[in-house]
This record gives structure tokens, C-alpha cells and sequence, in this order.
């Protein structure tokens, strides 16, 4: 069975690149007009999205992707296209990229895809996977899933707390710095692609 060292390393990259403290931004600009008892409760399915999103990779995600014989270096540059494009939203607070109107749910789209279980996240499970793909493998990998949700839901959950104390004016600033560091994660991440596909690209 996997190492424990391994586990912890592994569910420690996911976290780093789910990163729920900077979907903060976003997630309370997506639920500004919603009801606190409403913001709570989408965190929370939030959560529970990003898990499933996860586990379906895990378990699943390779053969999906052989399915639509779509490779791994496509959907990265695929899905950090549209984070890219989220994040230049916020950077220029473009109303249209970062509401919702009451009857929407931001549960899904944008939140748990492709902001926290992105194509970074979703590749590295994939790649989990490809590794360590043993029962016992598989399962840790689904309960540092699990773990990796209920942080996500405990930081979402408590997000209406942190605007409280924020305030708009702050809330307004830290948006457009989150907006700018996920634009600028996004192009890494599409260049780091890139350089898969044209290796001369490195020299």
C-alpha cells in the first residue's frame, strides 16, 4: 500500500492547488446578494461537490478522457482557459463574469469547477491514480478527497464571518488581488502545458 509520507504529501498538493482560502474572494463576490443562511449552505454543497468532482476523477477520470480521446495536456490548457478568464473578471470586476442571478446556483459552475476542483486538481488525482492504482491505493486516495472537502466546506461555511469583518472597500481589494494571482496561476499553468507540447520551448 502507498506510504503514509506519500498520502500526506499528496494531500497536501491537492490542498495547495484547491487553495479554499483564495476561492474566499470569489466565492463570497458570487454570494454577495444571497442570505447568510443561503451563502452557508452552498459552501457546504460546495464541499460536497468538489469531492464527488474529485473521487469521479480519481476513480474514473483517465478512462473518461480516453473516452472523449481527450489528453491530459488538452483539458489543462482547456480548463485554465476559463479560470484564466474568471480571474481577469475579477481583476476588472466584470459584473457579468462574477454574479449570478437569485434563481442560479454557483454551486457547480464556477465554484467547484473549475475554481478549487480545476484541471490542476483534477490532473493530479488522475495521476494519483495512474500510480498507485491498488484498492487500498485507490481508497486512500478518495478519504485525502474527503479531507480535502471538508476543508474546503469549513472555509465557505465561515466565509460570511470573514466579509463581516472585511468589509466591501476590503472585500473590493482583495478580490482584484485574488483575481490577478488566479490569472497569473492560470497562464503558469497554460505555459507549463505548453512546454509539455513543444519541449523546445524549455531551451
Amino acid at each position: 500500500m502507498i506510504s503514509a509520507p506519500t498520502i500526506m504529501t499528496s494531500a497536501i498538493a491537492l490542498l495547495t492547488i484547491a487553495n479554499p482560502i483564495g476561492s474566499l474572494p470569489i466565492f463570497l463576490n458570487l454570494t454577495k446578494d444571497f442570505d447568510r443562511a443561503r451563502q452557508r449552505r452552498i459552501g457546504i454543497l460546495v464541499g460536497i461537490a468538489v469531492f464527488a468532482v474529485l473521487t469521479v476523477s480519481l476513480l474514473l477520470g483517465k478512462l473518461i478522457l480516453e473516452a472523449f480521446s481527450i489528453d491530459i495536456t488538452s483539458f489543462r490548457i482547456a480548463g485554465n482557459l476559463l479560470v484564466a478568464s474568471i480571474g481577469w473578471g475579477m481583476l476588472t470586476a466584470k459584473a457579468n463574469v462574477l454574479t449570478v442571478s437569485d434563481s442560479q446556483s454557483p454551486v457547480v459552475v464556477p465554484l467547484a469547477i473549475p475554481l478549487i476542483a480545476g484541471p490542476g486538481a483534477i490532473s493530479l488525482v488522475i495521476t494519483f491514480a495512474e500510480n498507485y492504482g491498488t484498492p487500498l491505493d485507490l481508497l486512500a486516495g478518495v478519504l485525502v478527497n474527503l479531507g480535502i472537502a471538508l476543508v474546503i466546506a469549513v472555509a465557505l461555511f465561515f466565509a460570511p464571518e470573514v466579509a463581516r469583518v472585511v468589509k466591501p472597500t476590503g472585500m473590493s481589494i482583495v478580490t482584484r488581488i485574488f483575481g490577478l494571482l488566479l490569472l497569473s496561476i492560470a497562464v503558469q499553468s497554460i505555459l507549463g502545458a505548453l512546454t509539455t507540447v513543444f519541449p523546445v520551448l524549455t531551451k
